[in-house]
C-alpha cells in the first residue's frame, strides 16, 4: 500500500464536497480519476500532496497516509519550472540530489590524489559510489536525452532559456522533469493537453513501465484506456465509487448498474 485515504471529507460553507472518501493506492498501480469539473477533484489531489488541509468526523476519523519516505510529483495545470534556467539546468535539477553526491565524490577524489587518509576517504567514497550507481547516476545525461526527445524537445537546444518558450513547450517541459524526477507517487492533472499525436504514443508506453504509482486526472477517455486500470469517479453527492479496468470498463459498468436499478425498481412495481 503506497496511499491509504479514509473517512476523508472536505466542507465549505457548511457543504460537503468530498464526504466519507475511502481508497487505497498500490505501489505500481495507475488510476484515472474522473469527475464533473467543480466536482472536488483538485482538492482531493491538494489534500493528498498536503497543500491543502480536510475535515474529520465527529467521531475523529479522517487521514491520508503515505507509506514510509514515498515521494510524491504532481504535476499541476502551472508549470512551475524557473523561467530564468536553460532547458539543460532545469533538467538537471531533476538529479539534484545525485548531482551533489557526485561533487562529494569528485572532492574525495581530490583528497585521495592530494596524499589524504585513504582509509578513511575510500570508505566514505565507496558509499557514495555505491549510493550513485544505485540510482543509475551515471545514465543521467541519457535519461535527460531520452525524456525531451520523447516529449518533443529532440531539436530543441537545451541551452535554450526557459522564459522563451510558450504556455503548452513550458507544460510539456514541467512533465518532462517530473518523470525524471521519478517520484513514488506520480499524480497528473490533464497531462495529454498540448501534446502531439507522437509525444502522446511516447507517453502513453512511458507511462506504462512507470516503476511507481500514478494518479491521472483526464477527460481524455481513450489515454485512460490505455495507462490506467482503475477508475475513480466522483458521483454527485460527493463520494467516490471505484472501477477495475480502464475508462471503458467504467462505463460499461455503469451502465450495468444502472439497468440492474431499473431492473430492480420494475420488478419492484410489479410486484405491489
Amino acid at each position: 500500500m503506497l496511499l491509504n485515504v479514509e473517512h476523508l471529507y472536505k466542507y465549505f460553507n457548511g457543504q460537503a464536497l468530498l464526504k466519507d472518501i475511502n481508497f487505497t493506492v498500490e505501489d505500481r498501480e495507475a488510476v484515472g480519476l474522473i469527475g464533473v469539473n467543480g466536482c472536488g477533484k483538485s482538492t482531493l489531489l491538494n489534500i493528498i500532496t498536503g497543500s491543502e488541509g480536510y475535515d474529520k468526523t465527529p467521531e475523529g476519523l479522517g487521514s491520508v497516509n503515505i507509506a514510509g519516505k514515498a515521494s510524491i510529483g504532481f504535476l499541476r495545470q502551472n508549470s512551475g519550472l524557473n523561467s530564468e534556467l536553460t532547458i539543460g539546468e532545469e533538467m538537471k535539477n531533476a538529479f539534484a540530489p545525485l548531482l551533489e553526491t557526485l561533487d562529494k565524490m569528485k572532492v574525495l577524489e581530490k583528497k585521495m590524489a592530494d596524499g589524504g587518509d585513504i582509509d578513511s576517504i575510500s570508505h566514505e567514497y565507496a558509499e557514495l559510489s555505491s549510493y550513485f550507481e544505485a540510482r543509475d547516476g551515471y545514465r543521467i545525461d541519457v535519461k535527460i536525452k531520452q525524456v525531451l526527445n520523447g516529449m518533443g524537445f529532440g531539436s530543441t537546444p537545451t541551452d535554450r532559456v526557459i522564459s522563451t518558450l510558450s504556455g503548452g513547450e513550458k507544460t510539456r517541459l514541467a512533465l518532462a522533469k517530473l518523470l525524471l524526477e521519478e517520484p513514488n507517487l506520480l499524480i497528473l492533472d490533464e497531462p495529454t493537453n498540448h501534446l502531439d499525436f507522437e509525444t502522446l504514443m511516447w507517453l502513453e508506453d512511458y507511462l506504462k513501465g512507470y516503476k511507481g504509482a500514478i494518479i491521472i486526472v483526464s477527460h481524455d477517455r481513450y489515454f485512460l484506456d490505455r495507462v490506467v486500470r482503475r477508475i475513480f469517479s466522483f458521483e454527485e453527492n460527493g463520494v467516490i465509487d471505484q472501477y477495475e479496468g480502464g475508462y471503458t470498463d467504467y462505463i460499461n459498468r455503469k451502465k450495468e448498474k444502472k439497468q440492474g436499478v431499473k431492473t430492480f425498481l420494475l420488478m419492484y412495481m410489479l410486484s405491489v
